[in-house]
């Protein structure tokens, strides 16, 4: 309730703004100050409350039940207020609403601010409509947690520089829009538009090149990008941001290009929105490891997509009169057809991927919802990219770097140098191999000697060694409580030629064995008996069970040892921890106990020495010259920031 009084007030206060902004012809300014500061206030009050919640352990609340728990880290406490669809709404509204602040000081047209708190109006609803303060049906004593695989440092830092960059990218529509409803034959918003769009490509980038590092990195599957539909949905608009960059710059030289810089702005920020809706309408979920289940928020953000494009597309077919008309440009050596071609080169681009990530959802009219293979994306872009990265040389050789600032410079080398990082890094070697713990074998050039799993004294995670030309590389496996792998992370080793990369797959033959016990019966079981002694349920204030805890004595003939496994109850069901017995000759882990107390099931595990002495299968790729797209990811990104601070 709490939650939901004081996006309440923040909607108010962003409708305040909005109605104030384009109702009266010269709106006062310390109101709408006054209204925007009030919003912000309210949208940081609701994003503090729901962090409160999560570290502090409120499991009255369902979202902190599916994304926190009371063991998690609290830097992954923090990075769960994102997990989830609800929080990540509440932190795209968080950043749009600084942004909004920061338009409404620097004194923006009003048509601007208008528009500008549509969208933020727009977005408290959303965070309303999928609220993170719904609370539990049901009782718990601990959360889920948050999903293994994104408790990386890469990934905590991912979605927030992400939303960043769609935040951002609402300013350059809504200067666009802004200036068409009552400036239409000026190009005065061109230099504040294009100092936005700098930083909006660039936070969007950072946010897309860390996302592909954390693949690359975590998920082991050897690549930086899967063309999954919910990447796609963030490279769309980043691609067509460049693009609207470029026209931008243009506009200033060649006013007839204005109407296509107005048409670009409205479609960039609406693929922001359109991706949105994809990705947490629950259509791609049967298609995308990334995307959100089915939920009924999806219909709301159709109508907000609908009105943002349809509404833009109206007011420029309005305005088109106003606009200027002429030439774009004179001849074909021109730099502005040259960069106009450009542009139109990343369009097509743009266009394959969304005809490519939306395919889920066209194919889905016909009843038969499909998606496209990664094939398809690689098969139609890369001559696309080729003659992009051409005409990028092209253009340096031609025009000696005349007319672009030093960032310019270093973003375009950035982008060519990740094109070329693209052709090199993808035609490196693989093998997959069985490899036998401290036996050497020559694959693709190294000598590498597998030397066995090396266990975390917290038995939450485990690595496996290898030795790679006299180089040690560790692939992490990250563990659940009952020993199952939840999530792998490769080896890799680093080199000036590139990277060793070694993705492990476990033991198929675990060795495991499943023992029913009769209480006060004696069970035989290889070299070793077992007595189910004693039951024992715990339960909380409520009386409900929290955890069973048994008694098993255990003997090899000569010593007899006791042991106590339990089951700890959960929201899911039960989980239950390996427990060593006799000196870690074996371990046991309680999987199952009958109604009446009479019977229990147990997995009789292999020792962890027994473990590291088993043959696995790997995946080793190399990856020539990886490091180069890492690099030129760094020069995209500051040579668009260097841009920003010296631009004039």
């Amino acid at each position: 309730m709490t939650g939901s009084l004081l996006l309440g007030v923040a909607l108010a206060t962003s409708l305040a703004v909005m109605l104030i902004c384009s109702m009266q012809t010269v709106p006062s300014t310390k109101q709408i100050k006054i209204f925007a500061a009030t919003s912000l206030g309210f949208i940081t009050l609701t994003s503090a409350y729901l962090w409160w919640l999560i570290l502090t352990d409120n499991f009255e609340i369902a979202y902190v039940i599916s994304y926190s728990s009371i063991s998690l880290p609290t830097i992954y406490k923090i990075s769960a207020f994102w997990a989830g669809q609800q929080g990540s709404f509440l932190l795209w509204l968080f950043f749009h609403a600084i942004t909004g602040i920061i338009l409404v000081y620097k004194r923006a047209l009003p048509s601007t601010l208008t528009v500008y708190y549509f969208i933020q109006s727009a977005l408290t609803i959303l965070v309303l409509a999928r609220s993170p303060f719904v609370l539990s049906e049901v009782a718990v004593v601990d959360g889920i947690g948050l999903n293994p695989l994104l408790q990386d440092p890469w990934m905590a830092i991912h979605p927030p520089i992400i939303f960043v960059g769609y935040a951002l990218l609402a300013v350059p529509f809504s200067l666009s829009l802004g200036n068409l409803i009552t400036e239409p034959a000026t190009r005065n918003f061109l230099e504040s538009s294009r100092t936005w769009t700098l930083i909006a490509w660039s936070f969007l980038g950072a946010g897309i090149f860390v996302g592909g590092y954390w693949a690359y990195k975590v998920l082991g599957w050897g690549g930086y990008w899967g063309w999954d539909p919910v990447e796609n949905s963030s490279l769309v608009p980043w691609l067509l941001s460049a693009v609207l960059l470029h026209l931008i710059n243009l506009s200033k030289s060649k006013p007839a290009v204005l109407p296509i810089t107005h048409l670009a702005a409205i479609f960039t920020y609406s693929l922001v929105i359109y991706g949105t809706f994809l990705t947490r309408s629950g259509i791609l979920g049967d298609f995308s490891v990334h995307s959100f289940g089915e939920s009924n928020i999806g219909l709301t953000i159709s109508i907000v997509n609908a009105i943002v494009l349809i509404g833009g597309l109206i007011i420029l077919m309005q305005k088109s009169q106003y606009l200027p008309k002429g030439k774009m440009y004179e001849s074909f050596s021109e730099r502005a057809f040259i960069i106009l071609l450009g542009s139109l080169i990343l369009v097509f681009i743009a266009a394959i991927v969304w005809i490519g990530m939306s395919m889920p959802l066209l194919t889905a009219a016909m009843d038969n919802p499909a998606a496209v293979d990664t094939n398809f994306y690689v098969r139609t872009t890369s001559p696309l990219a080729v003659i992009l990265a051409i005409l990028i040389i092209f253009t340096f050789v031609k025009f000696k770097f005349k007319g672009i600032s030093y960032g310019g410079i270093i973003t375009h080398f950035g982008v060519l140098f990740g094109l070329i990082a693209i052709m090199l890094s993808s035609n490196g070697k693989t093998i997959s191999q069985e490899l036998i713990p401290n036996v050497t074998n020559e694959i693709i050039g190294y000598k590498i000697t597998y030397e066995g799993q090396e266990f975390h004294e917290d038995e939450l995670k485990k690595f496996y060694v290898y030795n790679v030309d006299g180089e040690t590389a560790k692939a992490l496996t990250k563990l659940r409580i009952n020993g199952e792998d939840a999530a792998r992370e490769p080896a890799i080793l680093r080199t000036f030629a590139g990277d060793i990369y070694i993705a492990p797959s476990p033991p198929q033959d675990l060795q495991v064995s499943e023992l029913f016990l009769e209480r006060k019966k004696f069970t035989l079981e290889g070299k070793y008996a077992y007595i189910f002694e004693d039951s024992e349920i715990e339960t909380d204030e409520s009386g409900q069970p929290t955890a069973v805890k048994v008694k098993i004595s255990v003997t090899e003939g000569n010593e007899v040892e006791t042991v106590e496994p339990t089951i700890e109850v959960t929201l899911t069901g039960g989980t239950s921890k390996a427990i060593s017995f006799f000196n870690g000759d074996k371990r046991m882990r309680l999987t199952g106990i009958s109604g009446d107390e009479s019977r229990i099931r147990l997995e009789i595990l292999p020792s962890f020495e027994e473990l590291s002495s088993m043959p696995i299968s790997a995946t080793i790729s190399t990856k020539p010259f990886i490091w180069l797209l890492w690099l030129s990811a760094i020069s995209i990104v500051a040579g668009t920031l260097i841009a920003v601070i010296r631009f004039k």
